[in-house]
């Protein structure tokens, strides 16, 4: 439900994987998108209306993702999709973080648009602090990246994960990645870690004996919008200095009273004299704008000498043009990851890549077992894993499950491994009964 650029492109992308699609927008011209290559049905109505739901085939549906532009909408027609028509596999888009955490725990999958990018943009410019690389769509377990202080060191993992409440998962130790044995000591690595709610990891993190601190940085935001003050807020939490630049008269500046703020056009020059931007060790072009975002982050890198920029992409099609030719270093596509996001959601037997580490030699991968598994009623110690490979979590009915030898696997569990990705497709193969070639993969992290 929903034709705008999240909707045409994920809606195209399943039916290159043979699925069969139906697409609800309730403006016809919203369907120019998807070209004329599509065969699927578009259905002209609103997305929660009944004889349009039923006029979709929403009865004999799969899968229902609601990811049009409004909140209420999108939140209406996924409780439709699965209250009235029992539709198992849905997912809701929305805007507002507050609200889609409520939505999750009324038991609706929720894609938040503002929260994962700041996310992502945050993962990038926050390497000293716990960041969540991944959350369950139930929101009840996150799986974190947490540079633990040195004041652990020598202190066996056991303990570490007791004192925090959370399994210690994946470590890295002078550059290789390791899994951790219950005898194994920390010292100067990373740990990943899966947790309870999201909302556990800071305080996971602050409970090392010396909380862990990066250098402190001066960040500029352009643009004050819902992803410009939510990233403004957790650098804030971080004890970073903000200046958010915004051209708007109307910016909502109290909304992160703790910042600096310039309300001007951050595309001129005198702006970004004014802000100071050559002082800046980071730039975070955050608009709604691809204009903006690439002129300004051209500026920064080419005539202020700005060491890092961060940029987000708003239209896929402008993604080519967000690279160090335009003095961009890192780029966050949203309709990407908000395409990735909800493939994640809906899949059922597919491999979904959620994380990356040490630059692609190991990765995180989660498999919704299907009711057809040859493993659905038998035991973790019956699942024949290579070596390299290690179940770290098992989520069902919404809530995680730490793995042991006598726990049974039942159809639709979330099995969460740290593996190879020489060994992915193997793993998926076992699990699934399927044939090697027939293993679909999507990958979270596209961005």
């Amino acid at each position: 439900m929903g034709c705008g650029r999240v909707g045409s492109t994920l809606a195209m992308n399943l039916e290159d994987q043979g699925h069969t699609v139906a697409v609800i927008d309730r403006d016809p011209a919203a369907f120019r998108r998807l070209g004329t290559r599509f065969e699927g049905r578009r259905v002209q109505g609103v997305g929660f209306d009944r004889a349009t739901l039923v006029e979709a085939g929403v009865q004999e549906a799969y899968a229902f993702a609601a990811v049009s532009s409004g909140d209420n909408s999108n939140i209406l027609s996924a409780r439709v999709a699965r209250e009235t028509f029992g539709v198992q596999h849905v997912v809701a888009r929305i805007y507002d973080p507050g609200r889609a955490e409520i939505y999750q725990r009324l038991g609706i999958p929720t894609v938040a648009t503002v929260r994962w990018t700041a996310d992502q943009v945050l993962r990038r410019l926050l390497p000293q602090g716990a960041v969540s690389v991944h959350t369950d769509p139930s929101g009840n377990v996150v799986v974190a990246e947490v540079p633990l202080d040195t004041a652990w060191v020598g202190t066996p993992y056991a303990q570490v994960a007791a004192a925090g409440d959370v399994t210690v998962a994946y470590v890295t130790r002078l550059g290789a990645g390791m899994l951790p044995t219950p005898d194994m000591v920390h010292q100067e690595e990373t740990s990943c870690t899966s947790s309870p709610p999201p909302t556990d990891c800071r305080r996971w993190s602050s409970c090392s004996p010396l909380p862990a601190r990066g250098r402190l940085m001066r960040v500029v935001v352009v643009g004050a919008g819902s992803v410009g003050r939510s990233i403004a807020r957790e650098l804030l939490y971080n004890e970073h200095q903000v200046l958010l630049i915004d051209n708007d008269a109307d910016a909502r500046t109290g909304s992160v009273p703790n910042a600096s703020w310039l309300l001007a056009d951050a595309c001129e020059i005198t702006t970004l004299q004014e802000a100071s931007v050559q002082h800046s060790d980071v730039v975070v072009c955050a608009t709604g704008d691809d204009k903006v975002n690439l002129v300004v982050s051209l500026l920064a890198k080419t005539e202020f000498g700005v060491p890092r920029t961060v940029a987000r992409v708003n239209n896929p099609r402008n993604e080519w043009m967000f690279d160090e030719g335009w003095g961009v270093d890192v780029a966050v596509s949203t309709p990407r990851l908000m395409t990735a996001l909800v493939e994640e959601a809906v899949s059922v037997g597919d491999l979904v890549r959620l994380f990356e580490f040490q630059q692609g030699r190991a990765t995180m991968t989660e498999i919704t077992l299907p009711a057809d598994s040859p493993y659905v009623g038998r035991r973790v110690a019956d699942l024949s894993l290579p070596a390299e490979v290690v179940l770290t979590c098992i989520i069902r009915d919404e809530k995680p499950i730490a793995p042991a030898a006598d726990d049974s696997i039942e159809a639709l569990d979330e099995l969460l491994f740290i593996t190879t990705p020489e060994a992915e497709i193997d793993l998926a193969s076992m699990l699934t009964g399927r044939r090697p070639e027939e293993i679909r993969t999507v990958s979270r992290e596209d961005v």
